[in-house]
């Protein structure tokens, strides 16, 4: 019995030595100081959301058909396709700046409502563990799937298209419907052009800059890290185009706006059109602000030594896309071995062969820059097109803080100096093209629990 006690004496004692800064080991191995919330809004204060707007799937807004050769070319309109009622995520990994630190699989169904969490600004906390102390700019998410339900498969008859069935996926190892456009997400078409293309992937992890950084001290109280990705009122219809077994099928399926990169006809690459940004708080280490809006529509604050033309360009991106002289049509997707099949096919291939010429005329007629070879053309174009949809660096920035609303209190704002902006609400699918100081364009300075206003 003397033994026994003197184990639990030299046990007891061991911990007290073990502890780790003010906690005992036991305290430490079960508090999390970091907290991630993930959301689905360009918007970051609850109580300052836009309200869920829910288009009919055939509308000009969602469907992508407005413009010439877009995405929807083969069946605009059909009766069958309804807007989605969901989205299902499923998550692999989290790292900061590279670092494991949510090695977990993580799998939400979210139903498309202002009632969600996910959508009305609360958002939704992803299981993690603390990282080391030190400072991180980026988040990286490792996406398996990003689904939208209400997929809808239809098959050519020869004279036209019927409906054939809804699409189904894997989701939580459970057949479901809906389609996973994560998986054409790999790349930008741009990234298709490029030599390396096969070794380019934007989406394993997405790559999301945390504004302002991450200062990580576990001596501090609760770091909160805000990830955002735009989805809501940012979901348009596209064309998935297929052979299976000789018959010539499409699909159409949602996925985020392609406002910024626009896609065409034929193209399966639609990455880099999901928008992200991160910022970092520490809990006790904030102030607050209330903001006047002249007119209704939406206030951001970005940290003062930020440039605000990094946060919007100038127009939307199917009018970029049309200044490239260098964009070749796509040739139609090759059947297999099935005689009606391949006979629609050469009828295609000829269309394609006119089209190829004509804009390879275009672009053999201009000569940028004193340029004379074609290749050099082709690049020049390209360069410039990529330069122009902000493709340095992590793309187009969304504003760390926004709120929606002719009067927005920002509650938590991380201590520092920030301007502040207004811009008018754009239409459905698409973010703004120009921002309006606000204050006089005069910079603020947030003090940890200050409240004030202007």
């Amino acid at each position: 019995m003397k033994a026994r006690h003197s184990i639990i004496f030299i046990f007891l004692l061991l911990l007290f030595s073990l502890s780790c800064g003010k906690e005992p080991v036991f305290t430490e191995m079960s508090t999390s100081r970091l907290k991630i919330i993930l959301k689905g809004t360009l918007e970051s204060e609850k109580g300052y959301m836009s309200p869920f707007v829910t288009p009919a799937a055939n509308s000009t807004s969602v469907e992508d058909s407005d413009h010439a050769n877009d995405s929807v070319d083969d069946i605009k309109g059909p009766s069958e396709d309804v807007y989605p009622t969901k989205l299902m995520l499923d998550i692999a990994e989290i790292r900061l700046g590279g670092k494991k630190i949510s090695n977990y699989r993580q799998t939400f169904s979210i139903a498309l409502s202002d009632s969600e969490p996910f959508f009305n600004g609360e958002g939704i906390e992803l299981k993690t563990d603390d990282p080391g102390d030190g400072r991180y700019d980026t988040v990286e998410i490792f996406f398996r799937k990003m689904i939208f339900d209400n997929a809808k498969i239809y098959k050519s008859t020869g004279s036209g298209f019927v409906y054939e069935k809804d699409a189904e996926v894997i989701f939580k190892e459970k057949t479901v419907t809906g389609f996973d456009f994560n998986q054409l997400m790999v790349n930008s078409y741009w990234d298709s052009l490029r030599k390396e293309s096969d070794q380019v992937i934007r989406v394993f992890p997405m790559v999301i800059p945390i504004i302002g950084g991450l200062n990580y001290n576990k001596e501090n109280n609760e770091t909160v890290l805000e990830i955002r990705l735009v989805f809501k009122n940012f979901i348009k219809k596209y064309e998935y185009d297929y052979y299976d077994s000789g018959i010539y099928k499409v699909c159409h399926y949602y996925a985020p706006s392609d406002w910024l990169r626009d896609v065409r006809a034929g193209e399966s690459d639609i990455g880099r059109n999901l928008h992200g940004v991160a910022k970092a708080l520490v809990k006790g280490q904030t102030g607050s602000i209330t903001v006047s809006n002249p007119s209704l529509g939406y206030v951001v604050a970005i940290p003062a030594d930020e440039d605000i033309s990094d946060y919007f360009i100038s127009k939307d991106g199917k009018l970029i896309r049309d200044d490239v002289k260098g964009d070749l049509p796509l040739p139609p997707n090759y059947p297999g071995a099935y005689i009606s099949a391949v006979l629609d096919y050469y009828l295609k291939y000829e269309k394609y062969k006119n089209d190829w010429n004509t804009k390879r005329a275009d672009l053999d007629s201009s000569s940028p820059a004193g340029l004379s070879d074609i290749l050099d053309k082709y690049e020049y174009y390209w360069d410039v097109y990529e330069s122009t949809v902000k493709g340095t660096g992590y793309g187009l920035k969304i504003p760390p803080y926004v709120g929606y609303g002719t009067s927005v209190t920002f509650n938590e704002m991380a201590v520092g100096s920030y301007k502040f902006y207004r811009f008018d609400a754009p239409a459905y699918g698409q973010l703004n093209t120009s921002f309006t100081s606000l204050n006089g364009g005069n910079v603020v300075t947030i003090n940890a629990g200050a409240n004030t206003g202007f």
